[in-house]
């Protein structure tokens, strides 16, 4: 088989419900790796909050928020901005409704509330600490990407009041901000290009809303068996539970490993 460019999602692919690696996952990607192919993290994460991950899996190839920033064997190849005015009404529109806004740059995270429980509750989930707090942290730094705390109802009024940006749930309580039309895919696209090969030479592997247009854009595309219900008509082929061998079974019926 020529070499594939391989790209896992991090939460519900390869690590399980608890933020455990499943037993079989690390020699999985490891063997792939052996035979030739090329392994990409994939992710609505930060570099920041997946350098765990890639540093125990030994991958130095990712992209992180959802395409805002894009690296390629260490080299950095993309870093896309929110823009400040974008950011500022979006922070009026938020502070109105008493929301906060988590602001995310190349090296952490920061709060636009001293404490909120949506904030807790949603960012506890990644096994990460309660972001610092910082008012006007976006106005001296670049943001990469941001989260917005409110139910499924409150997230429409969002979208219509900001058609520049794209709101993306994550959890019962959150979505990640984006610029409108950045996606997973984009980033991939533009790893792609830059080592010539294209979306047929790419696998993708991922269980969530933000994996949507990945799974549409590689040649073959694997949702895992716990995935959310919208992404299995967009994948090739749903595999096992992420708890079950899920990735590992999906990279053995594939002939990768």
């Amino acid at each position: 088989m020529k070499n594939k460019i391989l790209f896992f999602d991090i939460d519900g692919t390869i690590l399980d419900h608890d933020k455990n690696i499943p037993d079989g996952v690390e020699e999985s990607l490891q063997k792939a790796r052996d035979n030739g192919h090329e392994i990409v993290i994939s992710t609505g994460r930060s570099p920041f909050t997946a350098q765990a991950v890639l540093d125990r899996l030994k991958i130095d190839s990712f992209v992180c928020y959802n395409g805002q920033i894009v690296q390629f064997r260490g080299e950095v190849l993309h870093k896309g901005i929110v823009e400040r005015e974008e950011l500022a009404r979006l922070t009026e529109f938020a502070n109105k409704r008493k929301q906060p806004v988590v602001y995310m740059d190349s090296d952490e995270m920061v709060s636009s509330f001293p404490d909120h429980q949506d904030v807790f509750d949603s960012i506890s989930t990644l096994k990460i600490n309660f972001p610092r707090y910082a008012e006007d942290f976006y106005l001296t730094n670049d943001i990469h990407q941001a989260l917005i705390f409110c139910s499924l109802e409150e997230q429409k009024e969002y979208e219509q009041a900001f058609p520049n940006l794209k709101f993306v749930r994550w959890h019962r309580v959150s979505c990640d901000v984006l610029p409108k039309g950045i996606s997973k895919a984009k980033g991939m696209d533009l790893l792609l290009k830059h080592i010539g090969r294209g979306p047929e030479d790419a696998i993708a592997f991922g269980d969530g809303l933000n994996d949507i247009e990945m799974l549409q854009f590689a040649g073959t595309s694997v949702a895992m068996g716990n995935c959310v219900e919208e992404l299995r008509e967009h994948a090739t082929f749903v595999t096992d539970h992420v708890s079950e061998s899920g990735l590992s079974n999906a990279m053995k019926k594939l002939r990768l490993i």
